[in-house]
């Protein structure tokens, strides 16, 4: 499977159902997976942030939004579509049911877990949620988190902790939980509950889910400002390859 250098970060460059496939062979295989969804704003903080970015160097990182396909065409890598993380998740979620895999969820307020395990629950009867703690705990609540995850063995492991929380939790624990697949979501449970809208599909098919998620969440504002830094510094990495080449 190739890889793509964006940044410094290195992305799959295989499309959705490759990805879909490839994951579900590793779990048969027993080859142990931290999914990382990396999109231009986490690409920015791995720059600042030295030890997440370690930790997606030994992640399997994909591309969860369309400026990471777009920097990937202009640095000539051969990446073809993004993989968003909550299609990801239902994906996985599919093969659960199929597998009848067990599922634990980790992360959200308590209501939020709550009804997204519910949902899953009901779309996926054939999966099994062995689990399902809300993102609310201190610090030395954690070891008895890890002990139930690893006590429960569940195949899947999400987490919605926020981005990079989520995944340095995931690495500093990865020994311990022993879970087959391990995988930050992000703001996923919150769309299953109900919570937050996900963008229509018009918008998904014109890549501009950033702009409703920007509308119908002003304050997200801030974050955004990652997306101009992202595409100047890709624009001076393909400078520099032309300069080199």
């Amino acid at each position: 499977m190739q890889v793509a250098k964006i940044l410094g970060v290195p992305f799959k460059t295989s499309g959705f159902e490759e990805t879909v496939t490839h994951l579900t062979g590793r779990i048969d295989a027993g080859d142990r997976t931290h999914v990382v969804t990396a999109n231009p704003e986490v690409v920015m903080v791995a720059r600042s942030n030295p030890h997440f970015r370690a930790v997606l160097d030994q992640a399997y990182v994909v591309p969860d939004g369309i400026g990471i396909v777009y920097a990937a065409r202009w640095l000539n890598y051969p990446m073809r579509e993004r993989v968003t993380g909550i299609e990801l998740m239902t994906a996985l979620m599919e093969r659960a049911n199929a597998y009848g895999w067990s599922v634990y969820l980790l992360g959200a307020s308590p209501d939020v877990i709550g009804k997204a395990a519910s949902t899953l629950s009901t779309q996926y009867p054939q999966s099994r949620i062995v689990g399902v703690r809300d993102g609310y705990f201190c610090k030395e609540e954690e070891a008895a988190i890890v002990e139930d995850i690893a006590a429960k063995r569940p195949d899947l492991l999400f987490v919605a902790l926020g981005s990079p929380r989520q995944d340095e939790w995931i690495h500093t624990y990865w020994e311990q939980i022993q879970v087959p697949l391990a995988m930050g979501v992000g703001g996923s449970f919150d769309v299953l509950a109900g919570a937050v809208k996900r963008a229509p599909l018009i918008w998904q098919k014109m890549h501009v889910e950033w702009l409703y998620r920007l509308i119908s969440q002003p304050s997200r504002w801030r974050r955004q400002l990652a997306i101009p830094q992202f595409v100047a510094a890709v624009l001076r990495e393909k400078w520099t390859q032309r300069m080199q080449s």
